[in-house]
Order: structure tokens, then C-alpha cells, then sequence
């Protein structure tokens, strides 16, 4: 680490010499040494902090939630979007690891990516990761064929994201998380699979529970 006096002794030092490559070496080396300490002395860190990791979506009445793992030496983080790989064209900054977006158009697939800074230098991205708004039940069914025509192209992670909005939005319904584990199916997610045909069942199963109970109650039994 680098004082102030320090400073002083080598700048003195320059002056005293008689060689112009002795000076430049020299001023050189004072301003290195100046660069390496503020007026307190202490070192300044150019090396970024990690890059924030598990970003998480939550779609609220106020907006989407992103919100992300903290990072120890951040002081501030940018959250980055866009509907496009890698093209963000949208971005905010926040001193917390979370951000309320409002105004986000419904029903469109976003990819989202974050970064951390310190006081003098910005992380990397983050893993980039799609998302899809959308507070509209009705637009369930449209998702669902979106996924399976990305399918059908060979986008399946897009796809995913589709049905699991339909998902988001209709909860109740079998026929999506069969849809969704037929996806996960193919891109190695077996336990995340076999836990979606596990729901569609068990939904398949109340649905037939229910219509065996309206046959019972049905006046024409009576």
C-alpha cells in the first residue's frame, strides 16, 4: 500500500534526477503508486464481484418480482432485459437483491440478466434466463399452443417457459403439466417430469371424482 509521504519521497526523488529516462521510468512508477491509494492510503480493488446467481420471477398485481441471490461485495446491482437473447433493451438499478417491474406488456417472453457492482467495477452477466407476464387466464390455452409449436421447431426451453405459463395461469388444469412434462422429459429433467405427471393424476383423478359425484346428484337418479 501507498502513503501519501511515500509519494512525496518518490516525486522528490524525480526531480533530483538528470537522466530523462530515470524521469519517465520514475513518473511512471509515482503515478502507478498514486493510482494504488487514495487520500485514506488503502488499496482499491479492480476485481469484479461473482455475478448474482438463482434469479426467481413472481408475477404479482403489482408487477413482476425479480429477485436474485445476494452477493457479498456488491453495492448495487442492474437488472437487464429484453425480448431477445442477449439484446436487452431495458434496465434498472437497485440496492437490493430484487426489483419490481411495472408496466412489463402481458403474455410476452422476456430474457432477463443481472449484474453486481462495487464501488469501482461491474460483475459479469448473469445466466440469462426467460420469463413470460401474464395475469390473464384467458391467455392459457394460447400459451399452450405456443409451447407446442416451439416444440414442434425444437425451442424447447422456450416452450417451456409457455407452458409453464399456462401453468401460472391455470393451476387446475392436467393437460398442461403433461404438456410440461413431456418437455422436461426431453431435456433431462426426470424428477421434474415425474413430479408433473404425478399432479396431472391427481387432477385427472379429481376431475373424475367430481363428475361421478354430479352423476350421483343428478335428478334423473332421484
Amino acid at each position: 500500500m501507498a502513503s501519501a509521504l511515500e509519494g512525496f519521497v518518490i516525486l522528490k526523488f524525480i526531480v533530483n534526477q538528470k537522466s530523462t529516462l530515470q524521469y519517465v521510468i520514475l513518473l511512471v512508477a509515482f503515478l502507478f503508486v498514486s493510482s494504488c491509494g487514495g487520500q485514506s492510503g488503502r488499496f482499491v480493488s479492480t476485481v469484479p464481484p461473482a455475478p448474482p446467481t438463482s434469479l426467481s420471477f413472481k408475477t404479482t398485481d403489482q408487477g413482476l418480482l425479480v429477485s436474485w441471490r445476494p452477493v457479498p461485495e456488491a453495492l448495487k446491482y442492474t437488472l437487464f432485459w429484453g425480448p431477445e437473447k442477449s439484446e436487452f433493451r431495458r434496465l434498472v438499478e437497485s440496492k437490493s437483491p430484487a426489483v419490481l417491474i411495472k408496466g412489463i406488456p402481458n403474455g410476452v417472453l422476456n430474457y432477463f440478466a443481472v449484474t453486481s457492482s462495487s464501488a469501482h467495477v461491474e460483475s459479469q452477466f448473469s445466466h440469462e434466463l426467460p420469463f413470460i407476464y401474464d395475469t390473464d387466464p384467458k391467455n392459457a390455452p394460447v400459451h399452450l399452443q405456443k409451447a407446442q409449436q416451439l416444440a414442434h421447431n425444437g425451442n424447447l426451453r422456450e416452450a417451456l417457459v409457455h407452458i409453464s405459463a399456462a401453468i401460472n395461469l391455470d393451476s387446475s388444469n392436467p393437460v398442461y403439466y403433461r404438456e410440461r412434462a413431456k418437455l422436461r422429459d426431453q431435456l433431462g429433467l426426470t424428477k421434474a417430469a415425474k413430479n408433473d405427471l404425478e399432479i396431472a393424476e391427481k387432477l385427472y383423478m379429481k376431475k373424475r371424482l367430481t363428475l361421478k359425484q354430479a352423476q350421483v346428484d343428478s335428478p334423473e337418479n332421484d
